[in-house]
């Protein structure tokens, strides 16, 4: 997909003017799974844009190192916005989760070359809105619900903001987004293949009817969609 026509909501929803101004710094890359976009408290040198790949940000903020799974970015959004707000790191941490493409931005360009029209930041706090009522609702549902309800509010989330039908995620990761032991995910996995949902095979999980996997859920995923 070109620049011009991106797929990424965040780009697409720029004004033609600022797409221009950014299009040739943009540039375009292949995410590999386990691939560290962003560290904790370390400088950010890019603004990601996934258009294919699907990351998953990690907050650190254990005295100890421990770190809690609290979202997924793919189409839908952005990595790496501190420095557009002022900030030159953050306390998270963002792995690739799925392979696939991405554009970056070079964030030294946000004041060296400031655009023209309004810009990414109004685009980007309109984002960051979704972003906090995913983590909230998340949050709550790991709270409230089963595993087996955890994990299809979660697929719907995964499968939402990336183009493949098929999900490259090995269950021990499964299980960390979760919040769940290894046993009650493998169960939870057998029943939506059960329902016909999804099926399991050695590149990861297939989404065969997202209907279905709606239907069953906990209905935590529509109610950020509303």
């Amino acid at each position: 997909m070109t620049v011009e026509h991106p797929t990424n909501r965040v780009l697409a929803a720029l004004a033609h003017g600022d797409r221009e101004h950014w299009r040739p710094h943009l540039e375009r890359v292949d995410l590999l799974p386990g691939h560290t976009l962003l560290a904790p408290r370390t400088p950010i040198d890019f603004m990601v844009f996934p258009e294919g790949a699907l990351v998953g940000l990690w907050h650190a903020g254990g005295s100890d190192g421990t770190e809690a799974p609290v979202a997924l970015v793919g189409d839908d959004g952005v990595v790496g916005i501190a420095p557009l707000l002022g900030a030159a790191d953050q306390r998270m941490r963002a792995e690739v989760l799925h392979p696939g493409a991405a554009w970056r931005l070079p964030v030294a360009l946000l004041s060296t070359h400031p655009s023209p029209g309004k810009g990414l930041l109004p685009v980007v706090l309109r984002y960051l809105q979704a972003l906090n009522a995913q983590m909230a609702q998340a949050a709550l549902c790991r709270l409230q619900h089963t595993p087996h309800q955890r994990m299809g509010r979660w697929l719907q989330d995964a499968f939402e903001r990336m183009p493949d039908t098929t999900l490259h995620i090995e269950p021990e990761a499964l299980s960390a987004w979760l919040g769940a032991a290894p046993k009650a995910v493998a169960q939870a996995t057998e029943q939506w293949i059960a329902a016909g949902a999804i099926s399991r095979g050695e590149r990861g999980i297939t989404l065969r009817d997202r209907e279905q996997l709606a239907r069953r859920s906990c209905g935590c995923h529509q109610q950020v969609r509303e």
